[in-house]
């Protein structure tokens, strides 16, 4: 009788143990799951290799980088992801801070925050590799931008970026991350380094997204400088100004094709939708804005090539549930590489946006932008003056053409 009660017994405490063992399994998952589930993205560059030479390629050392973002949203709970996709070997920060902005490379010294990876400050990410910190405590409104400052103390060698920002960045050398002033920051650059994304934690007021992925119209290029006049900003304002429940997030590259990667304008839209649209917290819709460079560059390519790489990324959201919006390509002529040819190619593909019905609904750019009187030019008013990218208003002018009701 007692070696059977032993045996019961026995029997039991593995029952236990291995009941405890598979619970712990399912509470971590569960976990997880919540904890994807509570973020939403509000702020992307997209990234692209280092260049040949310059900045990206030289890399830092013992050096402080100072980026400035507005993500647009107000929180109270963020994290940030950080990139090194396009390096060959393991990128180390020693040091990262975040705080409130003040003006130009100044922070709010009472907000400053050092941000930590698995409870550690200093981080190493493999190559070809993204890492999310761990959640940081920062009360942000929907009007303060942030300061995200990385110390790396040891060579990096050729970095992960984003050329052409459109926001000055600030570089020092030694640790500075956590210095108010700008008395150290001697360096400014045009560019944003290895900070890919924030999230913010989701609440009733935001429930996701919507992502713009284009060229350099929707980077913003020829836009004010630090004043944040590129047409997705506008568009940000406008969804807060209507209570909306998404924010939008720019994953335009300055150069980039719908068809070809070019070695400084980064992977082309197809390559790269999965790391800067799909892998994004809490996307609800796409824009596409993308074809006007491959018709420049390759006036042989016929409308069929521009539409064929165009369905593709149509059908790619659409399996990923997400709906996506077509624009309409804007005029460029008088720009340096205007042909007939190109200009015969992007009317037959606008009209093919217009009328396909493929997309999930369109936006009008062109129709916004272009003169009544000469359709392949711009507006005057709307013209940054290269009569390829439009000028502060003519961003402005594209955010108001979105229909706010597509989106609910």
């Amino acid at each position: 009788m007692n070696r059977r009660l032993g045996v019961l017994i026995s029997l039991i405490i593995i029952f236990i143990l291995i009941l405890t063992l598979y619970w712990n399994e399912f509470r971590d998952i569960a976990n997880e799951n919540i904890n994807q589930s509570e973020w939403v993205g509000v702020w992307n560059a997209s990234m692209q290799a280092p260049f040949e030479e310059g900045v990206s390629d030289i890399g830092f050392e013992d050096q402080t980088i100072r980026m400035i973002i507005h993500p647009r949203v107000k929180a109270n709970k963020i994290r940030l992801r950080l990139s090194n996709v396009f390096s060959e070997k393991p990128l180390t920060m020693q040091e990262i801070h975040v705080a409130i902005s003040q003006k130009e490379s100044e922070i709010d010294s009472g907000t400053d925050l050092e941000v930590t990876f698995e409870g550690k400050s200093k981080v190493t990410i493999p190559p070809g590799e993204r890492k999310f910190s761990d959640s940081i405590l920062l009360e942000v409104t929907d009007d303060e931008a942030i300061a995200v400052s990385i110390y790396m103390k040891e060579k990096s060698g050729p970095v992960t970026w984003h050329p052409v920002s459109m926001q000055t960045t600030y570089i020092s050398s030694g640790n500075h991350g956590s210095t108010s002033d700008s008395s150290a920051f001697n360096e400014k650059v045009n560019a944003w380094f290895l900070l890919d994304g924030v999230d913010v934690a989701a609440d009733d007021s935001l429930k996701g997204s919507i992502v713009v992925i284009g060229s350099s119209i929707a980077n913003g290029n020829k836009s004010t400088v630090n004043t944040n006049r590129r047409w997705t900003d506008y568009l940000a304002r406008r969804l807060k100004q209507e209570q909306s429940e998404l924010t939008v997030m720019n994953a335009g590259i300055s150069g980039n094709q719908l068809i070809n990667s070019r070695p400084d304008n980064g992977e082309n839209t197809l390559t790269r939708l999965q790391r800067d649209v799909f892998s994004q917290q809490g996307v609800k819709a796409l824009i596409l804005h993308q074809g006007l460079n491959d018709i420049r560059h390759y006036p042989e390519y016929d409308a069929e090539k521009i539409i064929g790489r165009m369905k593709k990324i149509i059908d790619s959201a659409h399996d990923h549930g997400i709906k996506i919006y077509g624009g309409t390509l804007t005029p460029f002529k008088g720009s340096g590489l205007f042909t007939l040819r190109g200009e015969k190619t992007r009317l037959e593909v606008n009209h093919w946006i217009r009328t396909s019905v493929v997309f999930d609904g369109v936006i009008d750019f062109d129709k916004a932008l272009r003169d009544p009187g000469e359709p392949e030019y711009y507006i005057n008013k709307y013209d940054s003056g290269d009569h390829l990218h439009p000028n502060d208003e003519g961003y402005k002018k594209m955010a108001d053409t979105v229909d706010l009701s597509l989106f609910n």
